[in-house]
């Protein structure tokens, strides 16, 4: 009896557990009090805030990415922008070197060592001014200064390095920067000793003091550069090839004395020799002429009138070359026969 007692009774509470459950879910599906509806929600509450984490997290993170876009951005337009200024400051400084050649009547030992202590400092107070706008630190300095094909222009090379935050930039910047229009101080630091050259915005006006380095020179005819004149500012001649000086009657020549052109020459300096007192040099450079007086005499015969000659140790002659007659005066050069007569075209003349 004891043993069906307790099959019963197991059977019986089993099938109370099975009832129980069932009435449990029974009164969750049918509660009143809208429990049901409430676990719903908070289902849907809970994966609408994990959807919204994702979300903003994703969006948080495109702009930072973004804002790094744009960060990096900036920085290269100001690194740019940097670099655009260079040539300019070369320019500045080439232009204040010789200012102060002419100034002082002083050559410079070493032009390109003085450029580069003018650039350095330039460079150095640019730095810093961007380092105060923009909070870049820059250094740069420079490396060479390279006379190039054209013996107008010159090739600078600095080098930049910069970095801000993550971002840096390391390069070799090439400028190339002529010296049209800079002052040409080779007659000045000749003459200077002679008390009577002086010059204009546009040229010089030697008085006697060419007639008086020529003679002292043992030049013969020397007087004949009494009152010459030369250009002050380096302007390139326009005609090329250079032998059409001689076209038009030699009014080609005209136009280019009027304007004071220089020439490029093998013989000539180039400007940054000139500005150490050099009338030619082992680089490429340029010529331009020394103006005589107009004259009504015919047949003379002076010191070739190219500046490179004129200003060296071996001058050698030229003859007359009346290229313009205006009122029974001549405008003339004097030039050698079988070099720069040729050489411009004036065989004719």
């Amino acid at each position: 009896m004891k043993i069906k007692d307790i099959k019963k009774k197991n059977y019986e509470d089993k099938n109370f557990k099975n009832y129980r459950e069932n009435s449990i879910k029974k009164e969750l599906l049918s509660d009143d009090e809208g429990n049901f509806s409430i676990i719903i929600a908070c289902l849907l509450l809970i994966s609408f805030l994990i959807l919204s984490i994702v979300v903003l997290n994703t969006a948080i993170q495109e702009k930072n990415e973004n804002k790094e876009i744009i960060s990096s951005n900036e920085y290269q337009y100001i690194m740019k922008d940097y670099i655009r200024n260079i040539p300019l400051l070369e320019r500045e400084a080439m232009e204040e070197l010789s200012d102060y050649v002419i100034k002082n009547k002083k050559p410079c030992l070493d032009s390109k060592d003085d450029l580069k202590e003018i650039i350095d400092e330039k460079l150095s107070l640019k730095n810093q001014e961007y380092y105060n706008d923009y909070n870049i630190q820059i250094n740069s300095s420079l490396t060479a200064i390279e006379n190039t094909s054209d013996p107008f222009s010159y090739k600078f090379k600095v080098h930049v390095y910069s970095v801000k935050n993550d971002y840096s930039f390391e390069d070799i910047v090439s400028s190339d920067v002529d010296c049209i229009n800079l002052k040409d101080p080779v007659p000045l630091l000749y003459c200077k000793d002679y008390h009577d050259i002086r010059f204009n915005d546009s040229s010089y006006i030697y008085g006697n003091s060419l007639s008086e380095f020529l003679r002292r020179n043992g030049v013969e005819n020397n007087s004949n550069y009494i009152n010459a004149s030369s250009p002050f500012i380096i302007r390139k001649c326009p005609y090329d090839p250079y032998k059409h000086h001689g076209d038009d009657g030699g009014k080609i020549m005209k136009n280019c004395r009027d304007n004071g052109y220089y020439h490029e020459s093998r013989d000539g300096a180039c400007y940054l020799c000139r500005l150490e007192g050099k009338s030619g040099c082992e680089h490429y450079g340029f010529e331009t002429f020394i103006n005589p007086h107009k004259t009504n005499e015919t047949g003379l015969v002076s010191a070739c009138g190219s500046d490179h000659v004129i200003f060296s140790d071996n001058i050698y002659p030229g003859v007359e070359v009346v290229y313009n007659c205006e009122n029974g005066l001549n405008e003339i050069l004097y030039l050698d026969p079988h070099g720069h007569k040729v050489k411009y075209g004036m065989g004719g003349y």
